[in-house]
């Protein structure tokens, strides 16, 4: 169930991301709240790890914040929805290897001068590879 809602959730925002460079904050909300009705079923992971992955979104949401968008609010409230479903450490993984990930692309883009060092890059898209990659290594653990 965790990872259908998962690959969902990245699946439409990811999509959006690339199409409109933005993501609809109802698909996020919906995604988080069914984590949460999961979580009160299954309680597969404690209350405080599930606070603590939700926290990783709302230190993006602050750096955003203070870094005029350079770190998009979509993409804050995106790892808050994830938080609920991964827990704390599961969450950070993927953020640490989702961005690394989107560092390398943009790496190759400015090599081939495909981007430049202002352009934005799309972080979604590189969340839903990453999890897809854990979910076909792993089972779903980062």
């Amino acid at each position: 169930m965790e990872a259908v809602g998962l690959l969902g959730l990245l699946g439409v925002c990811g999509f959006e991301d690339i199409k409109i460079k933005r993501i609809r904050l109802v698909v996020v909300n919906l995604f988080a709240i069914l984590g949460i009705v999961f979580h009160l079923v299954y309680e597969r992971i404690s209350w405080l790890d599930m606070l603590g992955g939700a926290a990783i979104g709302i230190v993006l949401l602050i750096i955003g914040y203070f870094s005029k968008e350079k770190i998009g609010y979509g993409d804050g409230l995106l790892f808050m929805a994830t938080g609920i479903y991964l827990g704390f450490w599961n969450n950070l993984a993927l953020l640490w290897m989702s961005t690394a990930l989107a560092g390398i692309y943009g790496l190759i883009m400015l090599l081939f001068k495909k981007k430049k060092k202002s352009s934005e890059i799309p972080l979604i898209p590189f969340v839903l590879a990453t999890y897809v990659v854990s979910l076909i290594i792993n089972g779903g653990t980062l």
